[in-house]
């Protein structure tokens, strides 16, 4: 029941969108992870990132934008999916052993997109926005264990997260542009409510995105006019 709520909600606001906004937008890149304020449920970090390597792993986005304040201050909707390859360790007694987690999520993001600068066809654009990420996929490697984290749910399966960047964006024509953001997110640390464990934690996120940004208007006027042709 739950589930077929949340597909409803999906396709609502996918038809919401596309009959109000302006713009759309779809884009790929590269992002990395860190546990940051691990607290286990007796109160204690047991968790030590120091001196690991932090690979990039492929996230995807698309999404609308919603024009106001004069085209300056643009409302962000839109979806992302991140994948994730977090190299740490854990104390078990006085032993360092290193653990491996590979994560992926899928979340909805709403927020907003401000012009500081124009210049010609060139913008810089500041992107504050928060996301709501669910689990679809974990597992924890260390030594010669492997745990599936998402089936078993020692790890929390939704995140709240605040985002906030810095992007480029640059006119091509007067129906395509494209962008490169840069953008650091932390999810709020609670409890965790999803399993048994009882430990908080941050997720700490730095992500690079390239995309194209589509004017729905403009299109949708370019194939009124071929038609009439």
């Amino acid at each position: 029941m739950k589930k077929t709520k949340n597909i409803a909600l999906l396709v609502l606001l996918l038809i919401t969108s596309l009959t109000n906004a302006q713009q759309m937008y779809i884009g790929s890149g590269f992002g990395t992870a860190t546990f940051n304020d691990y607290v286990t449920s007796s109160g204690e970090n047991t968790l030590d990132n120091s001196g690991y390597s932090k690979p990039p792993e492929l996230s995807f986005e698309g999404g609308f934008l919603f024009t106001s304040f004069e085209q300056r201050v643009k409302f962000d909707i839109g979806f992302h999916y991140s994948k994730y390859k977090i190299n740490t360790s854990f104390y078990s007694g006085n032993t360092r052993i290193p653990t491996t987690y590979n994560l992926s999520y899928f979340g909805l993001k709403g927020g907003l997109n401000v012009a500081l600068l124009r210049w010609e066809r060139l913008k810089l654009n500041l992107h504050p926005y928060f996301t709501y990420d669910w689990l679809t996929y974990g597992t924890n490697a260390y030594r010669n264990v492997l745990l599936d984290i998402y089936k078993e749910k020692t790890l929390d399966r939704t995140l709240l997260s605040f985002h906030i960047g810095l992007g480029l964006e640059y006119r091509i024509s007067d129906k395509i542009s494209t962008y490169v953001n840069y953008n650091i997110a932390k999810s709020i640390t609670e409890e965790n409510k999803d399993s048994t464990a009882g430990e908080k934690y941050s997720l700490d996120r730095r992500a690079i995105t390239i995309g194209l940004l589509f004017e729905i208007s403009q299109i949708i006027n370019w194939r009124l006019w071929e038609r009439r042709r």
